[in-house]
């Protein structure tokens, strides 16, 4: 049980610091002005840049988007000035709208396609919007910003796992019909869970192994609960006689947290501002557009849901750890005073609910590829299960 507690804390470790990391934080205005824009100090080089826009002022504030010019005036210091830049889109990308923000609150102005024309080289920048006051004289607000080169982990991942899976992602859905961005999700979900299907059994034997050694180091705690020198050598003991490990199960799960982190950024973020540069070169000529983001025509990946997707997505991660845990039991009966049996019932049912609420709060394909993998998770555990000791 100590292998499993330690299995599980890695896991609650990398989604907090998942969600921490891709969660979207909108930046705050604290200035009284009758319009204040505000960003984060800094992006760097391949990062949307979003202008945040308060209007405090007692109307509604309207904000021309043109097409295909890019939205806001945007400059560059260089040389000692500032000097505007400008960048076009294909016409068929966007369309001229107007973006209507209301007295005391604030819109998000992205960049989107015009992005990685705009801020592709590292630098100081600044975006403004040049609007009118109520005495009709024009007047600019501003936010400036640094764009940032990329760290070099940064690149290292990029070219490592996240270019090659959103390729991946964009090949399978060329040759899907009817360009399904859902099975394409699927496809790409089996596809890397069958890449780790090694280290996946690996990790399970290994667990499956603890488990039945579960009563034996149970009597040990109970042997030598007054020297724990003593308790942790004959528990190495242990370990070594019957040739287990408790990072056995552990270690493997390592190796797919890049990829993990990885696949959330493509299905969250991949799809919705593409750097051209992403692209492998037999994949440019894709057509974006033709891509259909309804699965089954019942649900929008591009969207957030937070009924159905999180109810089911939520469940499947119980039946996937009540599979778990109820193997472990099975193994080892656990007394009243284990701590370790209380704090895997917790997570029994507390991390079910966290991912259903992290469901919730991002885009329906990530959701959707978290509960496909949990069912390839839970085929897989049910075959450890009915494997004879």
């Amino acid at each position: 049980m100590q292998n499993k507690y330690l299995r599980f804390a890695l896991f609650f470790l990398v989604f907090l610091t998942v969600f921490q990391f891709f969660g979207k934080k909108e930046p705050t205005a604290v200035s009284q002005e009758e319009i204040v824009l505000s960003a984060k100090s800094s992006f760097s080089v391949g990062k949307e840049v979003q202008i945040q826009v308060k209007n405090n002022r007692p109307d509604a504030l309207a904000i021309p988007l043109p097409c295909p010019a890019n939205p806001l005036k945007v400059e560059r210091y260089k040389d000692g000035e500032w000097a505007e830049i400008q960048a076009s889109i294909d016409p068929t990308e966007c369309q001229a709208k107007t973006l209507t923000v209301d007295p005391g609150k604030a819109q998000l102005v992205k960049f989107g396609l015009w992005n990685y024309k705009l801020f592709n080289d590292p630098g100081r920048y600044r975006a403004s919007l040049i609007t009118k006051t109520a005495e009709g004289k024009e007047k600019g607000y501003t936010q400036e910003f640094e764009i940032s080169p990329p760290w070099a982990i940064t690149l290292l991942g990029t070219n490592l796992f996240y270019r090659p899976i959103f390729n991946t992602l964009i090949y399978l859905i060329s040759i899907i019909p009817n360009h399904d961005l859902g099975w394409g999700i699927i496809l790409l979900t089996l596809l890397i869970k069958i890449l780790l299907l090694g280290p996946n059994q690996k990790a399970l034997k290994s667990q499956r192994a603890m488990q039945r050694l579960q009563p034996e180091l149970d009597a040990l705690k109970l042997r030598h609960k007054n020297d724990q020198q003593k308790l942790a050598q004959e528990t190495m003991a242990l370990w070594k006689k019957h040739k287990v490990s408790p990072m056995g199960s552990c270690l493997p799960m390592l190796i797919q947290f890049p990829i993990l982190i990885a696949l959330f950024y493509v299905v969250r973020d991949g799809l919705s501002v593409l750097d051209p540069e992403l692209f492998y070169a037999p994949l440019k000529a894709f057509d974006l557009k033709s891509m259909n983001v309804n699965f089954l025509g019942l649900l929008d990946l591009t969207k957030v849901n937070t009924l159905v997707l999180p109810v089911l997505v939520g469940g499947l991660q119980f039946l996937q750890m009540h599979l778990t845990f109820g193997k472990a039991k099975a193994a080892a009966p656990a007394t009243t005073s284990d701590p370790m049996s209380s704090m895997s019932k917790t997570m029994k049912y507390i991390m079910p609910v966290m991912i259903g609420v992290f469901t919730a709060s991002v885009p329906a394909a990530v959701g959707f590829y978290w509960g496909t993998s949990t069912l390839f998770g839970i085929g897989q555990q049910v075959a450890v299960n009915r494997m004879k000791d």
